[in-house]
């Protein structure tokens, strides 16, 4: 069980590069989404993304949990992870999740500016590319109505996870990852129980105050915990009570790493939260074998 802080090298040069890249992160993809692939469930299609790991050396997929009020690709967290992952042996799969978007004001200095500056903007849901805005919520009527389109029930998420996983087994693919954001991370956590197949790791983002005596403790599978240093209120205090719980219960398979200067969204620093999650990943699948 380790507990390690990262910040990134060369820091003393990264007053302009960091607003740079702030601002490049904030941009919005204009192109049609790499790999998009609705899944089919219950007759709906669902928003999703594959992309097969292009290393040429297979370890096993990455499904992706995105956060409360974001797109199932989105930038900061979920579109730099699945594509920088591919390149790395791990195919990836991002799909939207029924997160009713709540309100959040337990925000981080950084964000609550970036949350006055688009306030007469778009959310991140609405900033989704034309075509790509969850198709499963509507659907044509036949008949004198043809044409005319109905709203439909969302689809429970776990049957949203449970088509993925089996998208991933027809492909051949034997070991799972779920890596979940904010909410996606709690939602994660809730799915494990319900799965017959076997996810191997969890990574959790960012993963805010849960019921620990009920769905964490009893985890047996490894585990890395990521949080920005300049993440939502409670997240830090959270992320130490869970350690202190596994620390009590001796799971020896749970990692926490926390980011320096990093926000909830992780902006200007996508490339150390890459390197955070690969090196778990090679180090607990790769080179140990982790069955």
């Amino acid at each position: 069980m380790g507990d390690e802080t990262l910040s990134e090298e060369g820091a003393e040069s990264g007053d302009i590069s960091a607003e740079a890249g702030l601002k490049m992160s904030m941009m919005r993809q204009i192109s049609p989404v790499t790999g998009y692939q609705p899944l089919s469930v219950a007759g709906q299609n669902i928003d999703a993304a594959y992309m097969e790991e292009n290393l040429g050396e297979r370890h096993g997929a990455i499904v992706f949990f995105h956060d409360q009020g974001e797109a199932f690709e989105s930038n900061g967290v979920i579109t730099p992870l699945r594509h920088s992952l591919a390149e790395h042996g791990w195919s990836t799969l991002t799909l939207s999740f029924n997160l009713p978007f709540q309100p959040n004001v337990m925000l981080s200095a950084s964000l609550e500016e970036k949350e006055e500056s688009s306030a007469d903007g778009m959310s991140d849901s609405e900033e989704q590319d034309e075509g790509y805005s969850d198709a499963q919520a509507t659907e044509e009527t036949s008949g004198d109505d043809k044409g005319v389109k109905t709203d439909l029930p969302p689809v429970p998420n776990l049957e949203r996870v449970e088509a993925a996983l089996a998208m991933l087994q027809a492909k051949g693919i034997d070991q799972v990852i779920f890596l979940g954001h904010g909410k996606g991370a709690e939602l994660a956590i809730e799915l494990l129980e319900s799965q017959t197949f076997p996810v191997a790791g969890l990574i959790l983002v960012g993963l805010p105050e849960i019921d620990v005596d009920d769905d964490f403790k009893g985890l047996e599978i490894p585990v890395l915990e990521v949080y920005g240093e300049l993440g939502l209120l409670g997240v830090d205090k959270a992320v130490n009570q869970r350690r202190a719980i596994m620390k009590r219960v001796a799971k020896t398979n749970y990692d926490v790493r926390r980011i320096l200067g990093a926000n909830h969204v992780f902006y200007g620093l996508e490339p150390m939260l890459l390197m955070t999650v690969r090196s778990w990943l090679k180090a607990t699948f790769v080179q140990q074998g982790y069955q």
